[in-house]
C-alpha cells in the first residue's frame, strides 16, 4: 500500500512540472510581449551567477585535502565559492527590495501621496 501512496506523488508532482513549465509557455504564445518580461530575470541570474564565478578563488586550504591533496579540487573550490557569492548578492536584492517597498508604503502612505 505504501508503494501505491509513493508512485500517486511522483505522478502528481510530475503532473505539477509538467503543468508549471507548459502554462508560463501557454501565456507567451497569447502574449508575445510578455516574452522579455520573462526572460530578463532569467538572464540577470544568469549574469549574476557568471559574475560571481568569475571573482570566487580556487584555493583550497589544506584542512579541506587528505593526504594525496584530492579531496576538493580547485574547480570545486571555485564553483562552491561563486554559488556562496551569488546567494549572498541575491539576498541582498531581496532584501533590499523589502526594505525599498515597505519604506515606499509608509512614506507614501499605500502608494497614494
Amino acid at each position: 500500500m505504501t508503494d501505491f501512496g509513493l508512485i500517486l506523488t511522483y505522478l502528481m508532482i510530475g503532473i505539477t512540472v509538467i503543468a508549471c513549465i507548459v502554462s508560463p509557455i501557454l501565456q507567451m504564445k497569447n502574449n508575445p510581449r510578455k516574452i522579455t518580461k520573462m526572460i530578463l530575470p532569467i538572464i540577470s541570474l544568469f549574469v549574476i551567477l557568471g559574475l560571481s564565478l568569475l571573482i570566487s578563488s580556487s584555493e583550497v586550504l589544506p584542512n579541506y585535502t587528505n593526504s594525496n591533496g584530492d579531496l576538493i579540487s580547485g574547480g570545486l573550490s571555485k564553483f562552491v565559492g561563486g554559488c556562496l557569492i551569488t546567494f549572498y548578492t541575491l539576498s541582498l536584492i531581496a532584501i533590499g527590495a523589502v526594505i525599498y517597498s515597505e519604506l515606499l508604503h509608509k512614506l507614501f502612505k499605500n502608494g497614494k501621496k
